[in-house]
């Protein structure tokens, strides 16, 4: 009782300490992401922002396919958080998708300048310092912190959001039934700068429009995916190969379908009675391979002569006589003696034909009829 009561404590202690191991040392740390990734809870992630949009009933989604692929329906949004490597041609791509009914946020410390937009960009000679920053929408106290020397210059196409004492931080353009916001302060909408300052009061204003869709980039933060084999190709080809496909099948079963009832004779469905078997007659018939046949007919004779007599295939005739008159009546046994000699006349022969192979062929298969009944 001793003995059993020490195991159980041993058993216990053993899983405390396996569960202190795995707290302690196995613990998986917390996942690593690039800055301003909605997806991220850390200062450098953009999470708070896409919770609070949440929270407001906005349908927010990860964006992680080529600009070109964005949707082309109307009223949706891009917010774009300093993206990396974002090319003339996607912008090309994005204008269009914007003239055609869509807004673009785009967030960027150190953006080229967007000439199709009414953007230009210049540089101060300082930066990082906390000023007031104004707006049409702000109070006059407000306060932020813009780490960027960049600037955007006053342009009559530009409608201007936000500006300090050393210029504008954010602007808006029309492009066709879009627009196109530009940010210069993109750590503004990071976790840990959202809430310092009047950072909040200064960007959330302008992320309450009634957009159908919130796509948030992560395309230009690493995370991708290919797209589908129907975002690759336009609808109309595709819709084309697939009626192509949908005739080829049907040209294929109507080609290839019998109409009507169809009714199999019994004689084709026992004992190997089927295409196979006709094509080969119709083979050796060709061949006039007569002999070969009749050759194929007494090797199955004699195997069922070996299994049922025990007699060995290379047996002598008078072996097999002399066994089938031990065995059978005397006319069953003559009538073996006769199918066996004509056997060694047709081998010993010069010519065989399908005439004398079908007269043989009946009483071959009146012996082994005889014999499959023992």
């Amino acid at each position: 009782m001793g003995s059993l009561r020490t195991y159980r404590v041993a058993l216990v202690v053993a899983l405390l300490l396996l569960l202190l191991i795995g707290v302690f040392v196995v613990k998986p740390g917390a996942p690593t992401y690039p800055p301003y990734v909605s997806a991220s809870a850390q200062a450098d992630g953009s999470k708070a922002v896409v919770l609070l949009m949440q929270e407001k009933d906005m349908r927010v989604r990860e964006w992680r396919q080529p600009m070109k692929f964005l949707p082309p329906q109307e009223g949706q949004v891009l917010i774009s958080l300093q993206p990396n490597g974002l090319g003339e041609s996607e912008r090309e791509d994005l204008l269009d998708w914007v003239a055609a009914g869509n807004d673009l946020i785009l967030f960027d410390d150190d953006p080229q300048d967007w000439e199709e937009a009414s953007f230009y960009v210049h540089e101060l000679e300082k930066g990082n310092e906390q000023r007031k920053i104004q707006g049409a929408h702000l109070a006059h106290d407000a306060v932020g912190v813009a780490s960027t020397r960049a600037r955007l210059e006053a342009d009559p196409d530009m409608e201007t959001l936000l500006y300090d004492e050393a210029g504008i931080l954010a602007g808006r353009t029309l492009v066709g039934d879009g627009s196109v916001t530009l940010f210069l302060v993109p750590e503004w909408m990071s976790n840990g700068q959202i809430a310092k300052h009047s950072h909040f009061e200064a960007v959330w204003p302008f992320l309450q429009e009634n957009w159908s869709v919130v796509w948030m980039d992560e395309y230009h933060h690493g995370y991708r995916e290919q797209p589908s084999i129907f975002a690759l190709y336009p609808g109309w080809l595709i819709a084309g190969f697939a009626q192509l496909g949908l005739l080829l099948l049907i040209g294929i079963w109507w080609r290839g379908k019998r109409f009507g009832p169809i009714y199999t004779l019994r004689e084709w469905t026992v004992r190997r009675g089927d295409e196979t078997l006709l094509a080969v007659a119709s083979w050796y018939e060709r061949r006039r391979l007569a002999l070969d046949a009749l050759r194929h007919r007494e090797a199955y004779l004699r195997q069922m002569l070996y299994e049922r007599w025990g007699i060995q295939q290379r047996a002598e005739l008078h072996e097999i006589v002399s066994m089938a008159r031990s065995k059978w009546s005397i006319r069953d046994s003559e009538q073996m003696a006769s199918v066996l000699h004509r056997l060694e006349q047709a081998k010993s022969g010069m010519k065989y034909t399908p005439k004398q192979l079908l007269a043989d062929s009946l009483l071959l298969d009146e012996i082994i009829k005889r014999l499959e009944k023992e």
